[in-house]
């Protein structure tokens, strides 16, 4: 299956590019900078948590989030990929085992990071709200 996920060109945690919502592998000032993102989408039923989202069953150390096409991946930032490639996220497209990603709402994903095949990274396409 194919991913897609925003993540950082440089910083890592666990030896996997840091996502936005996380703050391990994040310098605060980075986090600063994408507190209206993360303000906007919390408590937001279109922009669920993995624990939120009955379709994901939560998220394991070992896993990470991302979307099932690039479009959903889109919509899900619409309005903030300006700050995101600001602050040095991209989107990594990566290919995997079907049985390492489970599928949630609104495109959605967890997968395994041990299973992630990197295959492209691409700059984020600015959309203003």
């Amino acid at each position: 299956m194919k991913v897609w996920r925003v993540a950082h060109k440089t910083l890592t945690y666990n030896g996997f590019p840091s996502g936005p919502y996380v703050s391990k592998g994040i310098p605060v000032e980075v986090q600063e900078g994408l507190a209206r993102m993360n303000q906007a989408h919390t408590f937001d039923c279109e922009h669920p948590s993995p624990d939120s989202d009955g379709g994901l069953d939560g998220i394991r150390n070992h896993e990470r989030c991302g979307f099932d096409s690039r479009e959903a991946l889109d919509e899900w930032f619409y309005g903030f990929t300006k700050d995101l490639h600001d602050y040095g996220f991209c989107v990594y497209t990566y290919d995997l085992p079907d049985r390492t990603v489970r599928v949630g709402r609104f495109g959605q994903v967890v997968f395994s990071v041990q299973y992630a095949l990197e295959t492209g990274v691409e700059e984020l396409e600015f959309t203003c709200a």
